[in-house]
């Protein structure tokens, strides 16, 4: 069995390698479509078909809820517009200071609004608004 942090680098270190590849805004377009198409499959092999379908804010909530008990953070709550991300696995991998234009934090918002997208007919879109190392706030619309 592989080990997660040598996967989770290897994932921190392939969205650097998009970027280098064909450059900041197109890895970030490329990282967050990654997330929203692997977010529905994630769930759908978790949970099978999803029964009903939520609004958009409950799906939100949710999702938030899924993620956290999948370990990729300690805690992440919706919160008056914004999606609170505290004790992630993402930012401690991320390699130098310049956090919020990693494409791997696109790449999670993307797997927050697939799983939105799979439990709800409406879309949701995260934008990171403040990343630190062990927490990220994203906004969203």
């Amino acid at each position: 069995m592989i080990d997660a942090d040598i996967l989770l680098l290897a994932i921190v270190n392939m969205a650097e390698g998009v970027k280098s590849l064909i450059g900041d805004k197109g890895a970030k377009a490329v990282m967050r479509d990654a997330g929203k198409q692997a977010g529905p499959k994630l769930l759908e092999s978790l949970i099978g078909h999803f029964p009903e379908t939520l609004d958009k804010e409950e799906a939100l909530r949710r999702a938030c809820i899924i993620l956290e008990d999948l370990g990729f953070a300690k805690s992440i709550k919706k919160e008056d517009g914004k999606v609170v991300v505290e004790e992630d696995i993402f930012t401690d991998a991320i390699v130098g200071e310049d956090l919020i234009n990693s494409p791997v934090i696109y790449f999670f918002a993307g797997l927050i609004e697939g799983f939105v997208s799979f439990m709800s007919d409406q879309r949701v879109v995260l934008v990171p608004q403040e990343v630190q190392r062990g927490r990220i706030v994203y906004s969203y619309t």
